[in-house]
């Protein structure tokens, strides 16, 4: 009798570990069941490590980036690298990015020269551009253009770091971006930037920026426009939308810009981190009336891009998750538009069309 006892106190427990773990596991299924029964999103803009220097490799990450996109029905992300600084250890871009494409094709494309441009336009002043300066920056985005890249980025105009990169600043008119536009238009590929949006000469924000970085930021607005209005058929992302440390990322400036330049693209980004005032999001997760206006009447020039990084999902997943939350906080028309669909005519991607 009493070996009946202990088996049966035994089998009581196996049965209430179980359903702890069913109930402590709960949250994240009814998470994963919502997100697959709502649109289907391509991620325009995601990292898949910060760089190689910490051990994680781009092919090794990859698994890991499927299972937590699948988990929100992110059915395909555009991987990119962060925009390096010359001879940064751990930089990784085209040839990295291109061997995860090709093991998981239709689930990741990339864009590249963050790894290559980016370092070109920052060592190269805008008056120290040589014939032999050019010639290599249009051989190196042309080999990106034929290796299969969905675009060339993620390349920096004003990117604060926030300690985990350099300061970094090149201005939007600069002469390599000028013929970077050029090669992008006739590739049918986009330029994808990171910029702070200052649009008046400004004291630098604290934001916890580490190392060497100017007193105060130059107006940048200007420059960007004249990069627009220098080769119309060429697309411009500017990349995280609803996401900025200076606060003036503002829906009336992005509004005006995206009204005087058709050749505009912009990708949604939102975390923590960045502006309340500039985000998309009122408590809740509802979306801003003035977001919902500006997406009403520009559908077809916004795409969510996350800006996460896979290699440290396991601590910080929201860039992707507060993806998920907007697009499931958009009307039905606007959530396939924003979430999905206006991909395929910003970035070459002709078999996710």
């Amino acid at each position: 009798m009493r070996g009946v006892a202990t088996r049966r106190l035994m089998s009581g427990r196996r049965a209430l570990i179980r359903g702890l773990a069913l109930l402590t596991a709960a949250p994240r299924l009814v998470t994963s069941a919502r997100a697959q029964a709502s649109v289907a999103i391509i991620d325009a803009q995601a990292h898949i490590v910060r760089n190689t220097a910490r051990g994680a490799s781009p092919g090794a990450v990859a698994a890991e980036a499927l299972r937590v996109t699948e988990e929100l029905n992110v059915q395909a992300t555009i991987l990119a690298p962060p925009p390096f600084p010359l001879h940064r250890r751990g930089s990784y871009g085209l040839s990295e990015l291109q061997a995860v494409a090709r093991q998981y094709a239709g689930r990741f494309a990339f864009v590249a020269g963050g790894e290559s441009l980016n370092p070109m336009l920052l060592e190269t002043p805008p008056d120290r551009v040589s014939p032999e300066v050019t010639q290599r920056f249009i051989q190196i985005a042309e080999e990106i253009a034929q290796g299969g890249g969905a675009g060339f980025g993620e390349l920096a105009v004003e990117h604060f770091g926030l300690g985990l990169t350099p300061y970094e600043s090149s201005p939007a008119d600069h002469p390599l971006f000028l013929t970077l536009a050029d090669v992008a238009a006739r590739y049918d590929m986009p330029v994808t930037l990171h910029m702070e949006a200052v649009p008046r000469d400004m004291p630098f924000p604290d934001r916890g920026q580490s190392g060497s970085r100017p007193a105060v930021l130059k107006e940048n607005i200007s420059a960007f426009e004249r990069l627009l209005q220098y080769n119309p058929r060429a697309r411009i992302v500017w990349l995280h939308a609803g996401w900025d440390l200076t606060g003036e990322r503002t829906v009336p400036l992005m509004r005006e810009l995206l009204r005087r330049h058709a050749n505009l693209f912009m990708t949604i980004k939102s975390d923590q981190h960045g502006s309340t005032m500039t985000s998309p999001f009122l408590p809740g997760f509802s979306l801003k009336p003035g977001w919902l206006a500006m997406l009403r009447a520009f559908p077809d020039r916004f795409a969510v891009g996350s800006d996460q990084f896979f290699d440290t999902v396991d601590q910080d997943a929201t860039r992707v998750e507060r993806s998920r939350k907007l697009v499931d906080a958009l009307p039905p028309d606007l959530a396939r538009l924003v979430g999905r669909e206006n991909v395929s005519h910003i970035y070459r991607l002709p078999a996710w069309g």
